[in-house]
């Protein structure tokens, strides 16, 4: 009986040393972007959730059509609408382009709804179908979130070795005001 129990015990520990190597040293990024496509009548409730929206109570797709890894670069202004703060141009690589063009094509009507950090922030309606490579979130986006983004993402039209400088650059100035 002694020996089931000391068992028992290893493979608990074992299980529980697994799933922390499972994560491999792999750091969470600071900062989350998706874009969720407005759930149809005819998915369920395994392949959509709730989504508190400006709008009201939405459906969402699970699966994001856009994810952080899916943009190579943004653009920050101050938002035209009034108390939002500031607004993001967020520009995709070229399987992000594709994807935005297929997606608008197919789901004419419906909103895309965007998650910073697992907030909703912005909904984007589908009026057409676009071929271009950069999505805008006008509106919800907090200086907060810019400073995470800033080291993450170039700004569009800022080449890599002139993105590196000014990271460097704000750093030593960052140093400087302490």
């Amino acid at each position: 009986m002694t020996m089931i129990r000391i068992l028992t015990l290893i493979l608990c520990f074992g299980l529980a040393h697994v799933n922390v190597a499972s994560a491999n040293g792999k750091k969470r990024p600071p900062v989350s972007i998706t874009f969720h496509l407005e759930a149809n009548s005819l998915e369920g409730r395994k392949l959509s959730i709730p989504a508190e929206t400006p709008m009201g109570t939405k459906y969402i797709q699970k699966s994001p059509s856009f994810t952080t890894k899916d943009f190579i670069a943004y653009y920050p202004f101050v938002s035209p609408h009034e108390n939002e703060m500031y607004g993001v141009t967020l520009q995709l690589g070229k399987t992000g382009a594709m994807r935005l063009k297929a997606l608008s094509a197919s789901n004419k009507g419906k909103y895309i709804v965007v998650n910073i950090n697992g907030k909703v922030v912005d909904m984007i309606f589908v009026d057409k179908e676009v071929d271009g490579r950069v999505i805008t979130i006008w509106r919800g986006v907090d200086p907060e979130f810019l400073a995470l983004v800033n080291p993450i993402l170039p700004k569009i039209g800022e080449k890599p070795k002139d993105w590196k400088n000014r990271l460097k650059a704000e750093k030593k100035e960052a140093k400087a005001k302490r």
